[in-house]
């Protein structure tokens, strides 16, 4: 049994690197009957690929959900200044008096605390929230206001798990290719020194290589299955008749 076909050039590339993986891990079982060096060593660089990608596809993610944490807790920053503003603002002196020490709080760090870099805006953001906890009565008689503090809280704990795992997940890997940019390489590889291979040494007779090869196979057509555009359930006449009619190139 040959190796039908590689997988499809745009698989997504954690369904790539997982694929290759799996087909390296079960190579073990059939390592020591197939006893090919050259081709041993290509598994090992194949494998060493797929979990690099899984390895830089988690910073990737990580940089992500990092960036999306950060634009939350900008957004209710930004909302808890407005909103402080309109009640120093707005025709009723009780709620005025009650807001502009709140409103001069915020206003000490300012708009500009979202442009900083990460650090700096977390240093500051915390800061904020420690100043604003002197004014407990204040807060809890303004509408929203404390709901805002509490969202701005929980935002800027969650930009510091963010962070943390953005940290963990990055260690080590600057100046490496993103793992999209590592996926192609990695098809490439596998169809040259793998699929190739196996072909060619069963073209040859040897069957050393087809328990392994339909292995291969089973993998390839899960992933390329995944890919696979759904058919129509119901298609008109009309519509086949046009499916039917050569087109000019």
């Amino acid at each position: 049994m040959f190796i039908e076909k590689g997988f499809y050039y745009n698989i997504k590339t954690l369904e790539l690197a997982n694929r290759v993986k799996t087909i390296a891990e079960l190579y073990e079982k059939y390592a020591e009957k197939i006893s090919d060096e050259r081709f041993d060593a290509a598994v090992k660089e194949a494998k060493k690929r797929a979990e690099q990608i899984i390895s830089d596809s988690k910073a990737d993610k990580a940089s992500s959900t990092l960036e999306a944490a950060d634009a939350k807790r900008d957004n209710i920053y930004k909302a808890l200044g407005a909103l402080l503003k309109a009640y120093t603002l707005i025709p009723i002196a009780a709620d005025n008096a009650l807001a502009e020490p709140l409103y001069a709080t915020w206003s000490k760090y300012g708009a500009g605390v979202t442009a900083q870099s990460y650090n700096e805006e977390s240093g500051n953001i915390l800061s904020l929230l420690e100043d604003l906890g002197k004014y407990e009565d204040k807060i809890a008689a303004l509408y929203g206001v404390k709901e805002t503090i509490d969202a701005l809280t929980q935002a800027q704990n969650e930009f510091q798990a963010a962070n943390k795992a953005f940290i963990e997940a990055t260690a080590g890997e600057k100046g490496k290719k993103s793992a999209s940019e590592q996926k192609k390489e990695l098809n490439v590889f596998f169809n040259d020194k793998i699929i190739r291979y196996v072909n060619f040494m069963i073209d040859m007779g040897d069957v050393k290589f087809v328990d392994f090869a339909k292995e291969i196979n089973v993998e390839i057509t899960k992933a390329n299955a995944a890919k696979q555009p759904q058919q129509p359930q119901a298609v008109s006449q009309a519509e086949q008749a046009n499916n039917n009619t050569p087109q000019n190139s």
